[in-house]
């Protein structure tokens, strides 16, 4: 296998994704986007896609185990860790300066540090709720920490995944993928029924349900699958892809209308402002919905290695490339540079011109926001992420020659 080639446009996706997000979390009705976890399951699929094509090519070259997964972690922990502990720490230091100064709002913003750290600190956030319920800790939702689940997950598949590449032939590791694609939505189902029956709280359980390792593994292997097949069997990839995002849409759409008319329920209540939990539960939503997802943004990956229509001619614009490099600093610190830039704004104009002028007033909120984020998460890589990636390539190329060509 020859030198694996770095794939410029999947920077441009992910740009694009990262700020699907930040809008998924705007709290403010006109710029924000009712549904955004499909965007996450993307960032996931695209996560086992992407690992999967490095470990297969470092595989090729025989390394003996300790190389093979030592050079893996530590490239991960290069990238990931820094800026993470870095954000962790902060937080820690404002928690503790709130303490002992005694500042309410610092304390209620930072407080999750004293209940929660061993899980931040050790990438099992995700199952923080389950581990909670347990040690009868109540969880009362973060404003700085809240979103830092998703890369406990994918932490947790990258200790893990290595090993399974490197023992199981192709073969037997592209039936493994099959088999959790496959068991996944029955896992699920199983999963919420156990998590409702020791908590019968449907926001709690459908909430741990979705982060949980076991009940998203389909999503890094499908993201596997691909880079080990290309989906071959398909065809006409752009008709398949279109066709099933058309299906997801209009099943979608009936969903809506069939709780409205037969169940009599307001869509308002399972669905809108971004009530993930309520939504992902109704009509059993959470068995098979996860899994068409992951499919979709499989099936787009696959559009993309193939060169088919315009989507590597789009997302390889070098701006959205460039969003797409800086997307790990926009994702961690997107949500306190939110609310920071909230608790000052809405300080700073008089509720009679919010209440005269909402839409000049989100607008200008938005465009401000996205401003500081941008340039905050610039100076993050450029000043701090990039120095920790240039020692990586670094020590990789002193260490591990071999695994490089």
């Amino acid at each position: 296998m020859g030198k694996l080639g770095y794939i410029n446009y999947l920077d441009g996706f992910r740009g694009f994704c990262c700020m699907f997000l930040v809008g998924y979390h705007w709290p403010m009705p006109t710029m924000s986007i009712p549904f955004g976890w499909e965007v996450l399951q993307a960032f996931f699929v695209m996560s086992g896609y992407l690992i999967t094509r490095i470990l297969v090519h470092d595989k090729a070259k025989q390394p003996s185990l300790k190389d093979f997964y030592t050079r893996f972690i530590y490239r991960r922990s290069f990238r990931i860790f820094p800026l993470y502990f870095a954000y962790i720490a902060f937080w820690v230091v404002v928690f503790g300066v709130a303490i002992v100064a005694n500042i309410g709002l610092l304390k209620q913003i930072s407080e999750e540090v004293g209940r929660n750290l061993g899980f931040l600190l050790t990438y099992t956030y995700n199952f923080m709720g389950l581990a909670n319920h347990f040690r009868d800790v109540e969880y009362l939702g973060s404003a700085v920490f809240g979103h830092l689940w998703s890369l406990s997950l994918e932490e947790q598949f990258y200790l893990f995944f290595p090993l399974a590449v490197y023992f199981l032939s192709r073969k037997n590791l592209l039936y493994t993928c099959v088999a959790i694609i496959v068991l996944s939505p029955l896992l699920r189902y199983g999963g919420y029924e156990w998590l409702y029956s020791i908590q019968p709280d449907t926001k709690w359980a459908a909430t741990s349900l979705y982060r949980m390792a076991p009940f998203q593994m389909d999503s890094f292997a499908t993201g596997a699958l691909l880079a080990l097949t290309g989906f071959k069997w398909i065809k006409k990839p752009i008709l398949a892809t279109l066709s099933l995002l058309a299906f997801i849409v209009g099943l979608y759409i009936f969903i809506r209308w069939y709780t409205v008319a037969y169940q009599g329920t307001s869509f308002q209540e399972i669905g809108a402002n971004r009530n993930l939990e309520s939504w992902l539960i109704h009509d059993y939503q959470h068995v098979y919905i996860l899994s068409l997802v992951n499919i979709a943004a499989a099936m787009i990956f696959m559009c993309f290695e193939r060169g088919h229509g315009l989507l590597p001619k789009v997302f390889s614009n070098s701006i959205l490339a460039y969003l797409g490099k800086i997307s790990y600093g926009i994702y961690i610190l997107h949500m306190p540079v939110l609310l920071c830039w909230l608790i000052f704004y809405t300080k700073l104009v008089p509720i009679g011109i919010r209440d005269a002028y909402p839409l000049a007033y989100e607008m200008v909120a938005w465009v401000i926001y996205m401003s500081v984020l941008l340039l905050v998460s610039h100076i993050s890589y450029k000043y701090f992420e990039e120095y920790f990636l240039h020692w990586k390539e670094k020590i990789d190329a002193k260490k591990f020659a071999n695994l490089r060509k």
